[in-house]
C-alpha cells in the first residue's frame, strides 16, 4: 500500500480498500498447459499476486487442473489455513480488476496483460497494443525467463490497481544479455547445461531480493555449498516482498528459511548473525569463497563485504519501482560497490544501531565482541536495557552472543519501513541469480555488470561505469 500511494498520489487507506476488494485472475491458455516454462510462470505469478491482493482466481485447461492445488497452496502459505484462490472455469464470467494471461493471446482491454518465455528472455505484451498475439518460440526449460515473465506479469497487475497502468506496448528482456527489444528480436541464450554447475560461495542478506534469488536459484542445475548470513528473523511484513516466506516460518531466522528451501541440492550453513561479527570466523579458517552474493540494502554493509574482493560479487537491490544488479569481477575495471553506492546521510554505522538496541557500548561491540558481559556493562547501559543485560550474564553470554539474540527476538517492525513489493524484489533475484548462473556456466563478462531494470517505464539501463584507477578494487586486482 505504501508504495502503490507512493506512485499514485493517493491515501494508503483508500488504496488498501481498493486492494482488498480487487479481484485478479490468473490464466493459463490450453496450449500452454503442459510446458513448464509456462506452468512456472503461472504459479509464480499467482505467488507474487497474492502478496497483494488476496483475491485471485485461476483459469487452467482441464489437462493442468493440478496447478489449482498449488495455487491453493500458496494462498495458505500467504494468508493462513482456509484461504483458497478462486477457480474461473470460463473467461468473462466473471469481473476483474486485472487479468493476468500466460501464453500469447492479447485483449484489447486494458486490464489484461499477457507473458511468456523462452530460454532466457522474458516477453510481456499489455492489453490495447497493437498486436494480437504475443511471439514465442519453443525451447528447452529455463526457470530465468520463466520466473522474470511472472513478474512482469505481476507488476503490470500491480500498476493497474494502482491506477498507475504501463504504457500499451509489447516487449521482451533478455537476463543473459541485459537488453530489451521488440518480441522476437533478442537472442533467447544458451541451453542451461546438462550437469550441475558448482557453487562455493557467501549469501550475505536473506531478505527480500534474496528471496527471489533463492526461488530461481532452487529451479536451476545448481549445487554445492553457501554459508548464509543474516541476523533477523522473518515478520509478519515480510511475507508480502519475500516471493519464498510462508506462514510457518514466521518468527524463525531468515537465514535457516533459506537454507531449507535450497536443501537438498545446495548445503546452506545459516549464520544467523550480523555480518560483521560473522566476518571474526574469516580469522578461524573459514575462507574466502570465489562467489559472494549481496542481498543487503545498508550501504555500510555492501562496502564490508566488497572489501573482502571474492573472484566475483553480484550485488542485488532494490527500491521502489527498480530493480539492480551490479556484477563486480575482482580482475576488472568495472564499477564496485565502493563507488557505485554512496551511504544516506541518515544510514548509521551497524555497531551504533545494536548499541541503542542492546544497551552496549559501541566500543565493547567493536572492541571485545567475543567477551563476557560484565557489570560495568550493565551499570553503563540505560535502565530499560539493563534486565536483559543482567539475564545475559547470569547465563554467560558473550557481547556478540546477546547482539545476535536481541536481533532475532526482540527486534521490532519499523513503522517507517522502505516499501518493497514481490516482483520487484523478485526480479532483482533473477537478474542475480541469472548473473551467478552465467559466471558458474563459464560465461564471464570481464567488464563487468550495472543493471538497471524500471517496472514504471519498462526500460533497461546497462551503465558502462568504471572505477578510478586510485580506487581499492584496482588495487585489489593486482593482488
Amino acid at each position: 500500500m505504501r508504495l502503490a500511494a507512493e506512485v499514485s498520489g493517493q491515501d494508503e487507506t483508500q488504496l488498501e480498500h481498493l486492494f482488498m476488494e480487487a479481484r485478479v485472475l490468473i490464466r493459463l491458455e490450453d496450449r500452454f498447459a503442459q510446458v513448464p516454462d509456462a506452468r512456472e510462470t503461472f504459479l509464480f505469478a499467482v505467488n507474487q499476486v497474492l502478496r497483494f491482493c488476496p483475491n485471485v482466481a485461476v483459469c487452467v485447461p482441464d489437462s493442468a487442473g493440478d496447478l489449482i492445488e498449488a495455487a491453493n497452496d500458496l494462498a495458505v502459505r500467504v494468508h493462513g489455513r482456509g484461504h483458497r484462490v478462486r477457480v474461473a472455469k470460463v473467461d468473462g464470467t466473471l469481473v476483474f480488476s486485472a487479468v493476468v494471461n500466460v501464453g500469447m493471446e492479447i485483449s484489447r482491454d486494458s486490464t489484461w496483460v499477457t507473458v511468456n518465455s523462452t530460454g532466457w528472455v522474458a516477453r510481456v505484451a499489455t492489453g490495447g497494443c497493437e498486436a494480437l498475439r504475443l511471439r514465442t518460440i519453443s525451447g528447452a526449460f529455463n526457470a530465468i525467463g520463466a520466473s522474470a515473465a511472472a513478474c512482469l506479469g505481476a507488476g503490470w497487475a500491480f500498476l493497474i490497481l494502482a491506477g498507475c497502468p504501463l504504457v500499451a506496448r509489447a516487449f521482451e528482456v533478455s537476463l543473459f544479455s541485459n537488453e530489451v527489444g521488440g518480441p522476437g528480436t533478442l537472442s533467447v541464450g544458451p541451453e542451461l547445461l546438462a550437469e550441475p554447475v558448482e557453487l562455493d560461495g557467501f549469501l550475505v542478506g536473506c531478505g527480500a531480493v534474496t528471496n527471489g534469488w533463492a526461488y530461481v536459484v532452487k529451479r536451476l542445475p545448481i549445487v554445492g555449498r553457501l554459508d548464509a548470513i543474516d541476523r533477523q528473523s522473518l515478520g509478519i511484513e515480510n511475507l508480502g516482498p519475500y516471493v519464498a516466506a510462508r506462514r510457518e516460518w514466521l518468527g524463525k531466522p531468515k537465514a535457516e528459511m533459506i537454507a531449507a528451501l535450497l536443501s537438498p541440492a545446495i548445503l546452506v550453513t545459516p549464520r544467523a548473525e550480523e555480518w560483521e561479527l560473522f566476518k571474526i570466523r574469516l580469522r578461524y579458517g573459514i575462507p574466502v569463497p570465489s562467489i559472494i552474493v549481496n542481498g543487503l540494502d545498508n550501504v555500510e554493509t555492501r562496502h564490508s563485504v566488497q572489501r573482502l574482493w571474492p573472484a566475483v560479487l553480484i550485488d542485488m537491490a532494490a527500491g521502489g519501482l527498480t530493480s539492480q544488479v551490479i556484477v563486480k569481477p575482482r580482475q576488472s575495471d568495472a564499477i564496485c560497490v565502493l563507488q557505485a553506492l554512496v551511504g544516506p546521510e541518515d544510514e548509521i554505522g551497524w555497531a551504533e544501531r545494536a548499541a541503542q538496541e542492546t544497551g552496549l557500548s559501541v566500543e565493547r561491540i567493536l572492541e571485545a565482541p567475543t567477551t563476557a558481559i560484565t557489570a560495568a556493562d550493565i551499570a553503563q547501559a540505560p535502565e530499560a536495557k539493563r534486565a536483559a543485560l543482567r539475564r545475559a550474564q547470569r547465563e554467560g553470554r558473550l557481547v556478540c552472543g546477546h547482539v545476535t539474540e536481541h536481533n532475532l527476538r526482540f527486534e521490532g517492525h519499523d513503522a517507517n519501513f522502505a516499501p518493497a513489493v514481490p516482483f520487484v524484489t523478485g526480479f532483482s533475484g533473477v537478474a542475480g541469480a541469472a548473473a551467478m548462473m552465467k559466471w558458474l556456466m563459464g560465461y564471464r563478462n570481464d567488464g563487468g555488470l550495472h543493471f538497471q531494470y524500471s517496472f514504471r517505464s519498462g526500460r533497461v539501463q546497462r551503465l558502462a561505469l568504471r572505477c578510478e584507477r586510485n580506487c581499492e578494487c584496482q588495487v585489489a586486482a593486482q593482488d
